[in-house]
């Protein structure tokens, strides 16, 4: 594909991200360090990148590439759930001058994006532009302090950020318009006497390696008024630069430096992450080794995937991935260095790829210790439920801690408050209230109200009145007329909730204590602005039974169960809330979403149990003989997944 591209362009600049061949082209994980000149003339401008991952960081790059009237970004290597990365300009640039547009896909997996322009344009425009169809034209944007990045492979740490500004390696930062043009700075380097003598010595960085003909001159001064953050390239933190595991050299490696997860570049979540996890893998285990310098995934003994030499795992690698039922790392015969090891498996972990290891040496330290306890749990990746289990524990460790507004909060960004979610829990039933009212107060690391709309139940009753003065959280009693229509009582308890998130709870249901915030990761990384699950668990309590529905989950879907509906405060007064039905108000609320452009997110179903009992007693009356069909499991009994953390709690 290469070829031809070449063959039709070929007087066009030529740039690359994550590509490898032998053109004359800039390597934008490399090589460019410094805009273009404004004498620069380019006509046509053509951008080569291996994944919609190494995409995102030539959009980080935006600013340094060339004006042009032709713009060509070609995406060699695209999962094949990925829809047309059609793209659009943002307001500021409305691309005035733009004369013709073509997305096609000439081959299998390669998508093309052809721009051209009545006058020269920003190519780095177009780039930006083709990154965010690809992460599904959300906001775009990274919660921390504005950026600036230098040195080779910067852009790593900023991924898919139009808003960084690229510097010099040696500084200053370019100025914005009337403002500093950052607010903290992250510079990368490749030669030793970096100003972090302790943990970067510590790193065997600064030491002699005149044998491995290493330049060990000192960097470059920072000529800014910013102190950089500095990190090594990961030539830098190499086996040949830090000495061999288990020889004489691993005395400088030191564990409490290395353990320090903000060592290495943070996972870009928008791309990988759990969407597409498959529940019913088709292929067996495989195994994680090191060959010829790069960490690849092998079956039977063939290459599945391989990684990049520095340790970024992409979107296509992990979509590779999704039909294998776990991954074994082998950690012998390591040479690419500790920190492109550890950046390989955090990104696996952050897509859900169940990983498993019998051992994880000291200098692996970067992982993190829950991370580190997790692989070494030794799950039963033969089971479904088990294996998935373990897949969620995994992805919301490696999330949380080697996400990208996580790893610059562990550089020094102030971390930004928690957003408030208002949960909106309608109940007709006193003797609920108290049990409702438990399961939102399971909810751990979120920041939540609760808004209880009593309809037509007194708050004097002895059940209710009991059950809120147990409740200890912020609460907010609604009384709502017995004649009142369902839809109007929620959104009457929406009217008075002061979250930018609303969740609707039903009052009888089992939620798991990460259940919303395993929603508000979900948002974080789909980008949708409803996310909710399925009723992949229900218990059937009128025969005592708890049954394991086949769902898909993890991806953008048409609908989620009612009693767990996560929206932006402003889509839902966008669409002008719920209906005002007696029933379905969930289902139009959703379709009114849609309707609107909206997108509503599945996420896993392992933290919710719907309870069923006699049709009547529900506004959702489906029949009990529809939750015996199309079961992965049945058991008799009360039977959650190991996720609810029920023992000891309040159970039929």
């Amino acid at each position: 594909m290469i070829r031809e591209l070449l063959a039709e362009m070929p007087k066009a600049r030529i740039f690359l991200a994550g590509v490898e061949h032998d053109v004359d082209a800039v390597d934008l994980d490399r090589d460019l360090l410094e805009p273009f000149a404004d004498a620069e003339r380019v006509h046509e401008v053509l951008i080569i990148a291996r994944t919609p991952a190494d995409l995102r960081r030539a959009a980080t790059l935006h600013k340094l590439l060339p004006d042009a009237r032709r713009v060509v970004v070609a995406v060699l290597d695209s999962p094949a759930s990925h829809p047309a990365p059609v793209p659009t300009p943002t307001p500021a640039h409305r691309w005035r001058s733009l004369t013709d547009l073509r997305v096609y896909q000439p081959k299998d997996r390669v998508w093309v994006v052809d721009a051209r322009f009545s006058a020269p344009t920003p190519a780095g425009r177009t780039v930006a532009a083709t990154a965010r169809a690809f992460a599904g034209h959300r906001l775009d944007v990274i919660t921390a302090p504005a950026a600036a990045i230098a040195g080779v492979g910067a852009a790593a740490w900023r991924p898919g950020d139009p808003n960084a500004t690229p510097a010099e390696l040696a500084g200053p930062v370019p100025e914005r318009v009337g403002a500093p043009g950052s607010d903290v700075v992250l510079r990368t380097l490749d030669a030793t006497g970096m100003r972090t003598p302790d943990a970067l010595g510590a790193l065997g960085i600064g030491q002699d390696s005149a044998d491995e003909g290493v330049d060990d001159s000192d960097p470059a001064d920072w000529s800014g008024s910013q102190t950089p953050i500095e990190r090594p390239t990961s030539r830098s933190a190499s086996w040949e630069r830090l000495g061999r595991p288990g020889g004489a050299g691993l005395s400088l490696v030191d564990p409490d430096v290395l353990g320090e997860p903000s060592m290495i570049p943070p996972v870009d979540e928008r791309l990988v992450n759990p969407q597409g996890f498959v529940t019913t893998p088709s292929r067996g285990p495989a195994s994680l080794v090191e060959r010829d310098g790069r960490w690849s995934v092998v079956l039977d003994g063939k290459v599945v995937t391989a990684f990049a030499e520095s340790g970024g795992v992409t979107d296509a690698d992990v979509g590779r991935l999704r039909q294998i039922r776990g991954v074994e790392i082998d950690w012998h015969h390591a040479h690419s260095g500790p920190l492109a090891a550890v950046r390989v498996l955090t990104g696996l972990a952050a897509a859900g790829v169940p990983l498993t290891a019998h051992t994880v040496p000291r200098w692996a330290g970067a992982l993190g210790d829950e991370l580190a306890r997790l692989l070494l749990s030794d799950p039963d990746l033969s089971d479904e439920l088990g294996r998935e289990e373990h897949s969620i524990r995994l992805r919301r460790e490696a999330l949380r801690t080697h996400g990208v507004a996580a790893r610059w909060e562990q550089l020094g960004a102030p971390a930004p408050a928690p957003p408030l979610t208002s949960v909106l829990l309608a109940t007709r039933r006193a003797d609920m209230v108290g049990f409702a009212l438990e399961q939102v107060g399971r909810q751990r690391g979120v920041q939540l109200e609760v808004i209880l709309a009593l309809h037509g139940v007194p708050p004097g009753h002895p059940d209710v009145a009991a059950a809120i003065a147990a409740f200890d959280g912020p609460l907010t009693i609604l009384e709502a007329d017995h004649r009142a229509v369902f839809g109007e009582v929620l959104n009457e308890a929406a009217a008075r909730a002061s979250g930018s998130f609303l969740l609707k709870m039903d009052d009888d249901d089992w939620y798991g204590p990460d259940f919303l915030a395993d929603l508000l990761l979900a948002h974080s990384y789909s980008g949708a602005q409803v996310v909710g699950t399925v009723p992949e668990f229900v218990y059937l309590s009128s025969i005592d039974v708890t049954v394991h529905r086949k769902q898909i989950t993890e991806q953008i879907t048409s609908f989620v169960a009612g009693g767990t509906i996560l929206v932006e405060r402003s889509a839902f007064q966008a669409v002008g809330g719920f209906r005002p039905l007696r029933r379905s108000v969930d289902t139009q609320f959703q379709e009114a979403l849609q309707a609107a452009g909206g997108q509503i997110y599945r996420t896993h179903g392992l933290g919710y149990i719907l309870r069923r009992g006699p049709a009547a007693n529900h506004t959702w009356q489906e029949p009990i003989g529809t939750f015996l069909q199309r079961n992965r499991n049945q058991w008799r009994g009360f039977r959650p997944s190991s996720l609810m953390e029920l023992e000891g709690s309040a159970q039929p």
